[in-house]
């Protein structure tokens, strides 16, 4: 009797849940029946950025200028899944497979179904099928997992060279940022291969001398790899802004409607770091490229579409550490100077000036003065390198431990400088972690194996984060849905909740509505 009647509920509750499914996919159809023409349609992807690292950029950005971001501003806000086909954590290559072609597939896949037989059509090809102008664009390596998505179909993300002649192979009339990873020499050399299908290269100072009125089919960048991380970025570089202005100056000049992709690819990279600052920094980078597509849709308001989304969540980000409590000093994340892959780097430079360049192999045996120089016991001392912490993340060694109580009092009373210098300020214990990283990596003075480690800027990095109030929880991915947001022509489709490989069917739907 009673297995009868639970039956009976569970069938009820399964019936009733079928039924709201069914409801919300009816409505999700009826969106995709009476959509409007929409002339330019732009994507962007924020890698690694999900909700909190939104949020970490929009207080930092509220705190320092004033201002929210543009990404959070938008007046349709919605989520999205992000698991695979065959993991409820994904990576960017199934992610952006998903987003792109509207499919969910493998981790590992680029344009391909779970089985790596059936190659899947992205909306970027769906839209030169349409008689689009398309763009793609990134801040990372071209031929990376995310952009690959929209042009290349390929069994593994791993396999960049076949990828690159993926590119080409497209036809898309732009493609711009980071160069390309994995390429060849010679006659194989992936950027010649491209002059002769009718690209114009451009590198470097290249890249801003383009006549776009010219230029059939462009392919640009200042970096063979990635751009600079956006903390380290010399002033004088384009960012994504840039590419993203001249990518849309560019794709004006077809007279047609175009379809863009804009990745923001460094947050993945921090997040992997769990580096807060940088982190922030690519968001907001992010943020300044969609500024200048909003700048373009407010001038065409009723032929433009943007949705804004991520892949995936990166580091697993908490805004919130158990010992700063309800405490919240993001804020203070302006006091780094650098990303941690410059600091490691400075670290290492650093040690070069006390210790002498590193060799890599042994020293000439008939070179007397450089076997005198190896007999010198030359050490690099704890406090040699304090200054070097101090002046890229604002740290404050040798005050000693206050009071735990002590502590709260004076942060909670002092004002705005005060409770700044109070916060920066390292405990003993903090201290003793530090110092404890660097005896790993200069034991007795000296360098630790190869290349030293990076045992110091790792822990500098995660006491500092700490201190500004922000954690991590993983160095990987993780399953958090992601924020997408758009504005303009259909936007509302884009609300509610619901797959990434949606995105990609709203988004193609879209597309296909003829424009005049």
């Amino acid at each position: 009797m009673k297995r009868s009647l639970f039956a009976a509920l569970a069938a009820g509750a399964f019936l009733v849940l079928s039924a709201a499914q069914a409801s919300a996919q009816d409505e999700a159809d009826d969106q995709l029946k009476d959509l409007k023409p929409a002339k330019y349609v732009i994507l962007f992807i924020g890698d690694g950025m999900s909700l909190p690292q939104r949020m970490m950029a929009e207080e930092f950005s509220r705190s320092t200028m004033n201002k929210g971001l543009t990404i959070n501003s938008m007046p349709v806000q919605g989520y999205s899944k992000t698991s695979s086909l065959s993991n409820f954590i994904t990576d960017s290559a199934a992610s952006g497979t998903a987003i792109a072609c509207g499919e969910k597939t493998n981790n590992g896949r680029i344009g391909m179904d779970a089985e790596g037989k059936r190659k899947l059509e992205s909306v970027a090809e769906v839209a030169k099928k349409n008689g689009r102008a398309v763009g793609i664009l990134t801040s990372i390596t071209i031929n990376h997992a995310t952009p690959a998505s929209f042009y290349a179909h390929n069994v593994s993300r791993d396999n960049y060279y076949d990828i690159g002649l993926d590119l080409i192979k497209s036809g898309f009339d732009y493609f711009g940022g980071g160069g390309l990873q994995g390429n060849r020499g010679g006659d194989n050399d992936i950027y010649k291969l491209a002059e002769k299908e009718g690209y114009t290269v451009a590198y470097k100072d290249e890249v801003r001398k383009v006549d776009l009125k010219k230029a059939d089919k462009l392919f640009v960048r200042e970096h063979n790899g990635a751009l600079p991380n956006a903390i380290d970025k010399p002033e004088n570089e384009w960012g994504l802004a840039e590419y993203t202005k001249q990518c849309i100056d560019f794709l004006m000049t077809k007279d047609k409607p175009f379809f863009m992709m804009v990745e923001g690819g460094n947050i993945d990279h921090h997040g992997h770091s769990n580096d807060a600052g940088s982190s922030l920094r690519e968001t907001m980078a992010m943020d300044s490229a969609v500024t200048v597509i909003m700048d373009f849709a407010k001038k065409h308001p009723k032929d433009t579409l943007v949705v804004v989304t991520g892949d995936h969540e990166t580091g697993g980000l908490t805004l919130g550490f158990a010992n700063t409590q309800y405490e919240s000093s993001i804020y203070l994340l302006g006091n780094q100077k650098c990303s941690s892959d410059e600091f490691k780097n400075k670290v290492n430079r650093f040690a070069d000036g006390i210790l002498g360049p590193r060799r890599f192999g042994p020293p000439g045996r008939n070179n007397d003065q450089d076997n005198q120089e190896n007999k010198e016991e030359k050490t690099i001392k704890f406090d040699d390198i304090k200054p070097l912490i101090t002046e890229n993340f604002g740290l404050i060694f040798d005050q000693g431990e206050a009071p735990a109580n002590e502590n709260k009092v004076s942060l909670r009373s002092a004002d705005a400088n005060a409770r700044r210098k109070l916060t920066l300020v390292l405990s003993k214990s903090e201290q003793d972690r530090i110092e404890e990283a660097f005896n790993r990596q200069f034991p007795n003075g000296k360098r630790a194996g190869f290349g030293g480690g990076d045992a110091v800027a790792n822990t500098v990095v995660a006491i500092f984060d700490n201190k500004c109030s922000v954690g991590w929880t993983s160095g990987a991915h993780t399953a958090l849905p992601v924020d997408t947001s758009s504005y303009g022509v259909n936007s509302n489709i884009f609300g509610g909740m619901y797959e990434n490989s949606d995105i990609a069917k709203k988004l193609k739907a879209v597309i296909s509505v003829p424009v005049k």
